[in-house]
């Protein structure tokens, strides 16, 4: 037994029988199935509960949760099974098509659900805690504070990063935002000698962020204004279509009104949903995918045994 199961499948499953029996059945070990239940967001049985079942004590099994955001309803178990880029038989090509894929929540309720978790995000002006990214970043800076004290030619790059108002502050934003999001399984990363590659991954689905002063849109204005861009102190945060890529999804920035410090709450819970919004765009691309490559397979092997009846049927004349 082997391959792709829904989460509610497994579910059913490691609370129908033993994690031991149940393991064999999958060519794995009980261990190593409590550990795809475990980052599948499975509950699973406690020590002891087979024991008490069949002693007629009363058992308690943990309700079946809702899958967090940005997490795939597939899971891949055991060894082997069958994919969409594996060997298609002839009864998969002939076998009736699946309905199209279905999303029991509806994406206000995700939302909702989100904007409860999160709560309201507050950035106060001294950090008391310092994200493990953000942490790694100021200790390096500390290196170069301290490898600057000692060396008078120390160069450029070689320079403290964060030690401007304008670099704190934009370390104190995503120091909140990266644990606003971590209440909703975000993990983000920060790489770069400036930390401007910025990126968030919930399970299978990666966010690319930009954090940085607005980009002028006129060129002119960009190659006239380049001192006045340096002393702009404005923040702008947006969510780009991928790595490398300046295709924006969503932004947000100061202005007259209101600095990004005062919308931290909108944000983080608009990161998260663009993950699951992102998450359901590639089941139903996924979907559409299998449909039109098995009815391309399906076409070929047809075309193909015509072709082989027409030439036995020659061949026995």
């Amino acid at each position: 037994m082997a391959g792709r199961l829904s989460r509610k499948a497994l579910y059913d499953l490691v609370w129908s029988e033993p994690m031991q029996s149940l393991s064999t059945r999958f060519g794995i070990s009980d261990v190593a199935l409590k550990k795809t239940c475990a980052r599948a967001g499975i509950p699973t049985p406690e020590r002891g509960y087979w024991a008490k079942k069949d002693a007629g004590k009363e058992v308690f099994q943990t309700a079946f949760p809702l899958r967090p955001p940005g997490m795939s309803d597939e899971i891949e178990i055991g060894a082997g099974g069958n994919t969409a880029y594996g060997y298609w038989t002839e009864e998969d090509l002939l076998a009736p098509l699946v309905a199209p894929p279905e999303f029991s929540e509806p994406i206000e309720a995700v939302q909702a659900r989100i904007a409860e978790t999160v709560g309201h995000v507050v950035i106060p002006h001294k950090v008391l805690i310092w994200h493990s990214a953000i942490e790694r970043l100021l200790k390096e800076d500390e290196k170069r504070r301290e490898k600057q004290l000692t060396d008078r030619y120390v160069m450029s790059w070689e320079k403290p990063v964060f030690d401007s108002p304008f670099e704190h502050r934009r370390l104190r934003v995503l120091n909140n935002l990266f644990f606003a999001v971590a209440k909703m399984n975000g993990r983000p990363s920060v790489r770069g000698h400036e930390a401007r590659d910025i990126g968030i991954s919930f399970f299978q689905q990666h966010l690319q962020l930009a954090l940085d002063r607005p980009k002028k849109t006129n060129r002119r204005a960009q190659l006239l204004n380049v001192k006045q861009e340096s002393s702009d102190t404005r923040l702008c945060l947006s969510i780009l279509k991928g790595w490398g890529s300046e295709e924006v999804l969503a932004t947000w920035q100061d202005d007259d009104v209101q600095q990004l410090e005062k919308r931290m709450t909108d944000i983080a819970i608009q990161l998260i949903l663009t993950a699951e919004i992102k998450y359901r765009e590639s089941v139903v691309h996924g979907y559409q995918w299998c449909s039109d490559f098995r009815k391309t397979q399906a076409e070929t092997y047809s075309n193909c045994k015509r072709r082989k009846q027409f030439w036995l049927s020659l061949a026995s004349r």
